[in-house]
């Protein structure tokens, strides 16, 4: 995976500073960027490492709400609830199918995958996020999905900057495509930014997908290609980018 980042590099000085797209949501230091960085290098590093959740987690569920197919491909939109009093970041996540009489199969237990193919974003007390996993098959009729997320995070990642925001805008959607403009007005660089997106049509989800935005620096913008598993033709679409760096 690749480890060379294009961030913008600032010193806080105490003024706001005026960096690549607009005036930022504040100011850095290199020790935070020190940090930053070595929250990237330790999700790489995981990311190589097969993640597979067999007890699941009492303060954190998750539960496939649906699936959407097409002839190659299943997209899982998974809700999560974190009804603990802290916010957490970085945990496991298992997801699944288990037929009547075999064994459960785990569908994002590869190693080399995606770090947030297998792992969670942050989801703060009491709060609730849409996870969307993408899975390069059709699933068996009659199976039986299943998500659960585990205890302990993967990687010791720190929220001491909770109001981090992407400013997400679809600017064309083909149906099975959606071309997204994203922008990170603030100070903190996003390694493996999250985007998610799904489609409801009818009161059924008719189309998902997800991508991972290897560097949006700070005060940067970037265009985005995300592929939808089924199609979003007359659909309310929902579109995500959730930031992963928070300090």
């Amino acid at each position: 995976m690749p480890s060379a980042r294009g961030s913008a590099r600032i010193i806080c000085t105490g003024t706001a500073l005026l960096v690549s797209a607009g005036l930022l949501a504040g100011c850095t230091t290199t020790q935070h960027e020190a940090q930053r960085m070595q929250v990237d290098s330790a999700r790489e590093r995981a990311a190589v490492l097969t993640t597979k959740v067999t007890s699941a987690n009492p303060l954190v569920s998750a539960i496939v709400s649906a699936s959407v197919a097409d002839a190659r491909k299943t997209a899982l939109i998974v809700s999560v609830h974190n009804s603990g009093r802290k916010a957490v970041t970085d945990l496991p996540i298992s997801v699944g199918y288990a037929l009547p009489s075999e064994p459960r199969v785990y569908l994002n237990a590869t190693a080399g995958l995606n770090y947030f193919e297998a792992h969670l974003p942050a989801i703060f007390a009491g709060q609730s996020r849409v996870w969307v996993y993408t899975a390069d098959r059709a699933l068996p009729k009659g199976a039986r999905l299943f998500a659960l997320v585990g205890r302990r995070a993967s990687v010791p990642a720190l929220l001491t900057d909770p109001d981090v925001r992407i400013t997400v805008k679809v600017a064309r959607s083909t149906g099975s495509r959606l071309h997204i403009a994203l922008q990170n007005s603030t100070s903190v660089p996003q390694y493996q930014l999250q985007v998610y997106a799904y489609a409801e049509r009818g009161g059924h989800y008719v189309a998902a997908g997800n991508a991972t935005v290897v560097d949006l620096g700070a005060g940067s913008r970037q265009n985005l290609t995300l592929a939808l598993v089924g199609a979003s033709h007359g659909a309310t679409v929902q579109v995500e980018a959730i930031p992963t760096i928070l300090q």
